[in-house]
């Protein structure tokens, strides 16, 4: 069947826009779909982009030059353990910078949308992989077609559970995330220039974390699905309530909080799927799973599967082969550059969050070994790798006690 475009993206975050955004300039016809009516919309996020973004995505220093998208950058991390140990970490150049996601998602989109078509306001339902296009189906009936599909909306993707790359139950595979977005007249921070990393909620797979952006405070706290369907189904607004309340007794912030304001949302947080590509499609951000199960992190790795995506399907349509064989060559590229820390961070995942005590055997030895300290940051934020980690920590010196319990945490033992 004939169609106007060479390639079909849907969903207009991060992950989406960076592959239409790459595959129009490189001559492909893309038309990117968003369900949302216009840009800016609403996002609720953290917001945190690492260094190591604008590395491997210069043009996001040119958004940050032009004052398109307003950017806090810091230098600091404070960490708390789960038993109440504080640790501050400083660094000459920035280890983060905080944008407010709606004005970093429409920066992007905007690139996007120089390059290509575009649909707002269009809501997939439907997916179906025919011998000789995709068909998608639209709420109100249409039906859009194209030779292949990226799949980049959402954890909830439409795409990626209408042709079986999603079938696992929601409960295993999520976290849930907590948050507010209010600006400094009404809530405010002791510190403007660090972020807060609260390791604390063991038991539910969770932390806390308060983020301040240019002109607002962004703060709160992820749980496993699970848990919070067990414990905070309808009480989540009150719960984030009464974590404000703690983070002012701390003295962390000062203020109120604007119950308003509160916003929850999925991530997936077991690492990317089992398979993140089919005949005629592929699966990038947040609908491949490609988040940081330790660190709840996934716009690097939103944007870094958008591309490699993009890569992908540019040579699916030169070659016009978009068979399952032609599109592994995607899973085969982000395994090499994203894999083994997306793997690993399940991994981490498992060992540290589960109430056993090795978070703060892990920050107390931290707060003792500044190379040990700058490599766990490092790590969180993409600038170390595990292999860094695991190999300072087995040349340290290390009570026994404390060592037993870390080389688990991380995995030494298998």
């Amino acid at each position: 069947m004939s169609s106007p475009f060479d390639v079909i993206v849907v969903g207009g975050g991060p992950a989406g826009s960076t592959a239409a955004y790459k595959l129009g300039l490189a001559g492909a016809k893309v038309l990117l779909i968003d369900k949302a009516a216009e840009f800016p919309r609403e996002k609720p996020c953290g917001g945190g982009l690492s260094a190591r973004l604008l590395e491997r995505f210069p043009y996001v220093g040119d958004l940050f030059d032009a004052g398109e998208v307003s950017v806090n950058p810091v230098s600091r991390v404070h960490l708390e353990s789960p038993d109440g140990t504080r640790v501050t970490y400083q660094q000459g150049d920035p280890i983060l910078y905080l944008v407010r996601r709606w004005q970093f998602d429409e920066a992007l989109f905007k690139r996007a949308a120089s390059v290509c078509s575009v649909r707002l306001g269009t809501t997939i339902r439907k997916c179906e992989v025919k011998p000789t296009h995709v068909e998608l189906e639209t709420t109100e009936g249409e039906i859009i077609t194209g030779p292949m599909v990226i799949g980049a909306d959402s954890a909830n993707s439409v795409i990626a559970r209408h042709t079986g790359l999603r079938s696992e139950a929601a409960h295993k595979e999520y976290a849930v995330d907590m948050m507010e977005e209010t600006d400094y007249s009404r809530l405010d921070v002791k510190d403007r220039d660090a972020i807060y990393l609260f390791l604390t909620l063991t038991e539910t797979f969770g932390y806390g974390y308060i983020f301040p952006k240019t002109h607002h405070l962004n703060l709160g706290f992820g749980c496993k699905l699970d848990w919070y369907l067990k414990e905070l189904r309808g009480k989540g607004a009150e719960h984030h309530a009464q974590w404000v309340e703690t983070l002012k007794r701390q003295g962390d912030v000062t203020g109120e909080t604007n119950r308003s304001g509160y916003k929850a949302f999925p991530i997936p947080v077991s690492g990317p799927l089992a398979k993140t590509y089919t005949d005629r499609v592929l699966l990038a951000g947040d609908a491949g799973g490609f988040v940081n199960a330790f660190t709840a992190e996934g716009i690097f790795y939103a944007m870094t599967s958008g591309a490699l995506a993009a890569d992908t399907a540019l040579n699916a349509v030169r070659t016009q082969q978009y068979d399952e064989r032609t599109l592994a060559a995607y899973e085969k590229a982000w395994r090499q550059e994203i894999g083994d820390e997306l793997l690993h961070s399940v991994d981490i995942q498992h060992r540290l969050f589960n109430g056993s005590g090795r978070m703060d055997a892990l920050v107390r030895k931290a707060k003792e070994d500044p190379e040990l300290l700058h490599l766990i940051i490092g790590y969180s934020m993409g600038a170390s790798t595990y292999e860094q980690l695991r190999n300072h920590m087995m040349r340290s010196t290390v009570p026994t006690w404390v060592w037993n319990k870390v080389k688990s945490a991380v995995g030494f033992a298998r």
